[in-house]
């Protein structure tokens, strides 16, 4: 082969080499800021949320995502997304023009709809307890859990970590509600989805007490670990009965922990 044709191959495996190499460090930039924006995301969710059941916003008040970054320091797209979430859960409405505006809701009502999510939710544990969760389905809730877990040992409770918490809290809802290995339980979760506080794994922060969200949340991780384990054994009741306490947690840790009217999910 002439010494030309060995220079070109050694010249092109260097090129190839460096390009692997460049790829590998833009897909990573790009993976984190993906996530970044997905902490975001869920943690504006959850903040605003809190705001809307505390009743921070009145019949009348524009709630813009303009007004939502500027208040949190994030960017518009973060609050668009938010703010498109909360009306699909009922919480806020299109005013006429731009903007929103929050939705009277009834805490009676918000009760009744989380007695049923928590009774679906927990017929989807004692499932997939019974038949057995799918590898798939237990490397995504093993996942979540060390996702989580990240929030409850910091030793300082950061924005990011709220953000990721929220996601994994998500994740892992409805992981089991969608591989429990019954479609008609996630099908009939549909009806009732769009009602305010139905969505899985709903959260809603207070950012002016984040030692407080962490003690809080990190009983709802103790629990996603309960209910990862009763379901990995096969222990259908435990993980029914576990899952079934967690999902109505959403109300009834609220009062134990700050008084207030939502948190944990």
């Amino acid at each position: 082969m002439p010494i030309f044709a060995y220079i070109m191959i050694a010249f092109t495996s260097d090129v190839i080499q460096n390009f692997i190499k460049y790829s590998h460090c833009v897909s990573i930039n790009v993976t984190a800021t993906v996530t970044k924006l997905q902490s975001n995301e869920q943690r504006v969710l959850a903040i605003v949320r809190r705001k809307i059941l505390q009743g921070d916003y009145q019949d009348n008040d524009r709630i813009s995502e303009v007004a939502i970054a500027q208040e949190l320091g994030v960017s518009r797209t973060p609050a668009r997304t938010a703010l498109a979430a909360l009306e699909a859960e009922g919480l806020i409405e299109k005013r006429t023009g731009r903007g929103y505006r929050a939705r009277a809701v009834q805490t009676e009502d918000v009760a009744k709809t989380i007695d049923v999510r928590s009774v679906l939710e927990g017929l989807a544990a004692r499932t997939m307890a019974r038949d057995g969760i799918s590898k798939h389905a237990r490397t995504v809730l093993e996942n979540c859990i060390k996702q989580s877990a990240a929030l409850v040992e910091a030793e300082h409770p950061s924005n990011d970590l709220m953000g990721g918490y929220h996601e994994a809290n998500v994740l892992f809802h409805r992981t089991i509600m969608h591989e429990c290995g019954n479609d008609l339980i996630a099908h009939t979760y549909e009806r009732i989805r769009h009602l305010p506080m139905a969505a899985l794994g709903t959260l809603a922060f207070d950012t002016q007490n984040p030692k407080r969200e962490q003690m809080r949340l990190s009983v709802g991780h103790a629990q996603h670990v309960i209910i990862f384990d009763a379901i990995c054994k096969g222990q259908s009741a435990r993980a029914e009965a576990m899952m079934h306490e967690h999902s109505q947690a959403t109300l009834n840790y609220a009062q134990l922990f700050s008084g207030a009217h939502a948190d944990t999910g």
